[in-house]
């Protein structure tokens, strides 16, 4: 649900607006509660029924990481019916480490982005926007559309729907889809044209474009499939050029990283192997063991014990 409402008068218009998502839109659907709420502001101010300019700035939390940005834009009346609008903004804050259990993400971060699109409107107050965006022009340059849909029930309270979705797909990024029904309340002096009302209400209601990503070298991970194990938890090894100890992972969220308390020896055999031998004989006296841990990719460990005698 996204609610608005704008306050309106000659020389500045006020815009609050705030947004909650229904639907828990995790992957699969109730691994990670990935609801979200934001909120944000706007003034704009529209000169001579034929241009509106606006500022504003707005968040939103996910995964329990605060999202900003600023932005600014403007909107020109091109015909009695049609509107050309524009706009840019500038994510607010460092990328995030997500540490929610089971998430899919290493980070997420608010970022820049650009639009550029129009605004039909009827002679009876129905007004559809289209836009095209480019979310971190110059970087990740994903591109996507948004549209909405409204109608004036009574000159102060429209409904509408609105959404948007990603055209383009990068690795290791998450795809941004969104769908809301939309209530907005106007007050203050209302008057003119179902298209001067257009200029004066709620388009200057963005919320931050946010960008969810694995680790840096990784793909998003897959689903967790039950706890993270290691096999063997326990082996023996002689030490001073006896064989390897091979260990294998399961379960967690893959990908899987390798570690020992021991400085040398460690080796990834494949996605879910790695093997321990001694390569510099460090234990031919024997009486020792090595510790190897595997940690998955939302930092669950499992650990085994290498006893050399």
């Amino acid at each position: 649900m996204d609610l608005r409402t704008d306050y309106l008068n000659p020389v500045l218009n006020l815009h609050l607006f705030g947004t909650y998502d229904l639907l828990d839109a995790s992957s699969p659907i109730g691994n990670v509660n990935s609801q979200k709420y934001g909120a944000g502001l706007a003034l704009s101010h529209t000169y001579l029924r034929s241009a509106n300019i606006f500022v504003g700035a707005s968040f939103i939390n996910e995964l329990d990481e605060y999202m900003g940005h600023a932005y600014l834009g403007g909107k020109v009346k091109v015909s009695d019916w049609a509107l050309i609008t524009g706009a840019y903004g500038i994510g607010v804050g460092n990328e995030k480490t997500i540490t929610k259990a089971a998430s899919r993400f290493a980070a997420v971060e608010s970022a820049n982005w650009g639009k550029l699109g129009g605004t039909v409107v009827a002679p009876n107050g129905l007004k559809t926007n289209l836009s095209y965006y480019l979310t971190d022009p110059g970087g990740l340059n994903i591109s996507g559309i948004e549209g909405e849909v409204s109608y004036p029930v009574t000159d102060a309270v429209s409904l509408g729907v609105n959404g948007g979705v990603d055209l383009t797909t990068k690795t290791g990024v998450d795809k941004n889809w969104r769908s809301y029904i939309l209530l907005a309340y106007s007050f203050g002096g209302q008057k003119g044209s179902p298209m001067d009302m257009a200029l004066d209400k709620n388009s200057p209601v963005i919320y931050p474009v946010v960008i969810r990503k694995a680790a840096a070298g990784a793909t998003v991970a897959a689903a967790a499939v039950g706890a993270l194990s290691i096999s063997p938890t326990a082996a023996i090894n002689g030490g001073c050029s006896s064989g390897a100890s091979i260990f294998t992972a399961s379960g967690g969220t893959a990908p899987y990283a390798w570690t020992t308390d021991e400085a040398n020896g460690m080796t990834v055999i494949n996605a879910t192997q790695a093997e321990w031998d001694d390569l510099n004989d460090d234990f031919c006296s024997g009486g020792a063991t090595v510790i190897v841990t595997v940690t998955d990719f939302v930092g669950a460990t499992a650990v085994a014990i290498i006893t050399i005698p």
